[in-house]
């Protein structure tokens, strides 16, 4: 394999692979040329850059609303809801979300309602 080949900036190359110093972290142009330059990676084509895109989260208040008006009635409940119009509700989470799916609403919002005087669930 490699003999012991250490480049000018530290980077220490053997049969076990390659050592790059701490002061090097950071660095990955710098890492990737003297790897590539050695031979120990092959070169390859620059990825192009991910456009980035901003989303706008979305207005939950009527939601919101929707859960502060209702939460006694539909205390230990999953529900859906579209703004402010329940989608559907029950006990089990996967037919609640499979109802709400299957209405047409492209983004439903779902929320587990817990008794107001329920305290929260921590984990074990």
């Amino acid at each position: 394999m490699y003999k012991e080949m250490i480049m000018q900036d530290g980077i220490v190359i053997d049969e076990n692979g390659a050592f790059i110093p701490k002061n090097l972290f950071g660095q990955s142009d710098l890492i990737l040329g003297e790897l590539t330059q050695a031979g120990v990676i092959a070169q390859t084509r620059a990825k192009p850059k991910a456009k980035i895109r901003r989303v706008e989260m979305p207005d939950r208040s009527l939601e919101m609303q929707w859960i502060a008006e209702h939460r006694k009635e539909y205390a230990g409940q999953w529900v859906a809801l579209d703004r402010d119009r329940l989608l559907s509700h029950g006990t089990d989470a996967r037919e609640v979300f499979a109802i709400a799916r299957n209405s047409g609403v492209e983004a439903p919002f779902f929320a587990h309602l817990e008794a107001e005087d329920e305290l929260p669930f921590g984990g074990w």
